[in-house]
């Protein structure tokens, strides 16, 4: 198997909401619960919840399988949909939904496996843990619950969605604020009694929508994992469109038509080119931590240090091909302008800049620095921006993607994503964004929150994570009381690259919750069959991801740079 990283009716369900509490509470890991009902029992007339349709609830028996993250118990699993209608644009759509409950062994606990993409699909059903993770949430007893995200698709590239305006809400926060609540309430009808504790994880929009949990519905969690957040998407859409066209001015590089892995940007930077920059990083950034390791463990100090006019060669003009040796200035050029960040033509940034880190040879599908920036960009970036993050819509499909990029102004970038009219009452930044990102009010009084951003992220900036977290404190002195950052050395997007990808989140999330044992650290090892990392680092190595702002330092005197016991965070 292929290394692949673990990327309604408002009111009534409100009510119910009030009348059955999700959090509070407290459940040891060994307490189990049993059913109260059978899973025949659970059926649209059986719920009486308006808008509710459950088209099907079968028991499922254990399976077990090489990927043990795969593996699942004997469980009842409950599909349906709420709030059906017919969008604007003519289509179908519902809130869709798949539960998972724990035939016997329930802990107590309710789980929200989060989305990713552009939705359509149930992403994670079993409760996906994070890169690495050989469990899930169903196989240590949780009741796990997953969405569609208010549309289907089974492909989860098709955006076209967006030109619905109802279906972008649903997208940006509804399906969780609608979904939560219900699926409390089939979970407490199944066994008698409501969860002790309820839990979110998600990464990319799943962590998005993380922090929509955290800020719009911070009553209904006591815990949230919110990984690589992509909660300013919209600019995140736009400065990938930019990063295109930056590639593209590159001499030589040309926009091949493809679903991704196929089409995308060709002759604009080789996988030698980008191996040349990740080793003139790594060669400025990798003693800085005190180990030559192959990691740049020191984020902030590699920034200072790394220069791109002066630690990388150029090529000699008219030269021959580079091999890997040199840059032209053309993609000298086009790099420093993506990693300053998206801008308009006044040089205002658009969304953020991003980390210079040596995980940018990472190239695994769907994750990697160069299969993202070369082959996914070119065709999610237009179709994105212009389906579901412009007012109004701009109906663009992978036949007409391209000249839509090459032919997207950035000075139009903000009008379009504020934007918002007598149809679209809700700009795609409010969608898709938290009300507040900076006061946690009702988070802080009882949640915890644990965000985690790979350096090395190709699709949302670690920085742009990290300023955000920077206001945060800035706004509660408190605030690493209910809300930590994690920053991973060398991670691609949710996981991949050269890193120690494996971060159990999770454990210490129910660490902070049930133990009031905040984390400084988070332990984190390779993933087993990560193929970005070097042959010559130990598939045991294991390092400590520190909480922000602290990183890990070679303890003095310590020489095993294989084990996590070496450093410090300091």
């Amino acid at each position: 198997m292929k290394y692949l990283p673990k990327i309604a009716t408002a009111i009534a369900l409100t009510a119910l909401a009030v009348i059955l509490p999700g959090c509070g509470g407290s459940n040891s890991n060994n307490t189990t619960v049993a059913q109260e009902k059978s899973c025949a029992d659970i059926t649209t007339t059986s719920l009486h919840i308006p808008g509710l349709v459950v088209t099907s609830a079968t028991v499922v028996n254990a399976s077990t399988t090489t990927a043990t993250s795969q593996s699942y118990p004997t469980h009842c699993d409950v599909l349906g949909k709420i709030n059906e209608r017919t969008g604007i644009d003519g289509k179908p759509y519902a809130i869709g939904f798949d539960i998972k409950l724990p035939i016997s062994g329930w802990n107590g606990k309710f789980f929200y496996s989060g989305d990713a993409g552009t939705d359509g699909v149930f992403f994670a059903p079993l409760g996906g843990l994070g890169s690495g993770q050989t469990t899930n949430a169903l196989s240590l007893g949780y009741a796990v619950a997953s969405s569609d995200g208010g549309h289907n698709d089974p492909t989860s590239f098709d955006t076209s969605f967006g030109l619905d305006p109802q279906a972008r809400i649903d997208y940006g926060y509804n399906a969780l604020g609608t979904l939560t609540p219900l699926a409390k309430t089939i979970v407490s009808q199944f066994y008698g009694t409501a969860p002790t504790r309820s839990y979110y994880m998600g990464c990319s929009k799943g962590g998005e929508t993380g922090l929509m949990a955290a800020t719009r519905y911070a009553d209904q969690f006591d815990g949230i994992v919110a990984g690589a957040p992509g909660f300013d998407l919209p600019k995140a859409a736009v400065a990938q469109i930019y990063d295109s066209q930056q590639l593209l001015s590159i001499p030589g590089s040309s926009n091949v038509a493809g679903p991704p892995g196929v089409g995308g940007i060709t002759g604009a930077l080789s996988s030698q080119d980008i191996k040349l920059l990740s080793n003139s990083i790594l060669n400025k950034c990798d003693a800085l931590d005190g180990a030559t390791d192959g990691m740049a463990s020191d984020t902030a100090a590699c920034q200072a240090a790394f220069n791109l006019t002066t630690d990388v060669p150029l090529c000699a003009p008219g030269g021959a091909a580079s091999n890997g040796t040199c840059l032209s200035t053309a993609q000298k050029t086009a790099l420093s302008n993506i990693f300053s960040g998206a801008k308009d033509t006044a040089g205002n940034l658009i969304y953020a800049d991003w980390p210079w880190d040596p995980g940018i040879t990472g190239n695994i599908p769907f994750v990697g620095w160069a299969y993202w920036k070369l082959s996914l960009n070119p065709l999610l970036g237009p179709m994105s921006v212009g389906n579901i993050f412009t007012t109004p819509p701009t109906a663009v499909t992978p036949t007409n993607a391209a000249t839509f990029l090459t032919g997207f102004d950035m000075n139009r970038a903000y009008p379009w994503i504020y934007g918002s009219n007598a149809t679209y009452t809700e700009s795609p930044m409010s969608f898709m964004s938290p009300p507040d990102r900076v006061h946690f009010t009702t988070l802080k009084s009882k949640g915890k929150l644990i965000v985690y951003h790979g350096a090395a992220d190709p699709v949302f900036s670690a920085n742009h994570t990290i300023n955000w977290y920077k206001n945060v404190a800035a706004a509660d002195s408190t605030a690493a009381n209910y809300a930590r950052l994690f920053v991973v050395p060398g991670m691609n997007h949710c996981g991949g690259g050269v890193a120690t990808d494996n971060v159990d989140a999770f454990s210490a999330l129910v660490k902070w919750v049930e133990q009031d044992s905040a984390p400084d650290s988070i332990m984190a090892t390779v993933s087993a069959g990560n193929p970005d990392v070097p042959a010559s680092w130990s598939p045991n190595r294991s390092r400590p991801i520190c909480a922000y702002p602290k990183k890990a330092i070679l303890k003095t005197g310590a020489t095993d740079l294989e084990s996590a016991g070496s450093f410090v965070c300091q």
